[in-house]
């Protein structure tokens, strides 16, 4: 985990802050979280969050499960913590899931009015 999958989870889940809902991505081993957010900015504090009564962090979390990819949601913070023993490649399946189910909720949420 330390040499090899760790470092890969790193690299390749920070590619998610490029996404419209996505404030910022971070790691440490093969745990991971992301910070949706109603509206991006240059620097990650002055992002704008969604108002915490519209749950974002739980519709995502139902377009996750929905499409086999199990991710907690902590309020808008959505986690992942995959089994130690996980591949390179099975890394690549759950981003490209992740990634998947960030434009289902982003939309809906579109589609809802929600976003900025």
């Amino acid at each position: 985990v330390a040499l090899e999958t760790g470092p890969y989870l790193k690299a390749r889940f920070a590619s998610l802050a490029g996404h419209p809902l996505v404030g910022y991505a971070d790691s440490f081993g093969l745990v991971a979280g992301l910070n949706l957010v109603r509206k991006k900015a240059a620097r990650v504090h002055d992002c704008e969050p969604f108002d915490p009564a519209l749950a974002v962090g739980m519709i995502c979390r139902r377009h996750m499960f929905d499409n086999g990819m199990i991710m907690r949601a902590v309020g808008d913070r959505m986690i992942i913590a995959p089994p130690l023993v996980t591949s390179q490649e099975q890394i690549d399946e759950m981003i490209d899931k992740i990634r998947f189910c960030l434009d289902a909720t982003l939309a809906e949420l579109q589609a809802r009015g929600l976003m900025g």
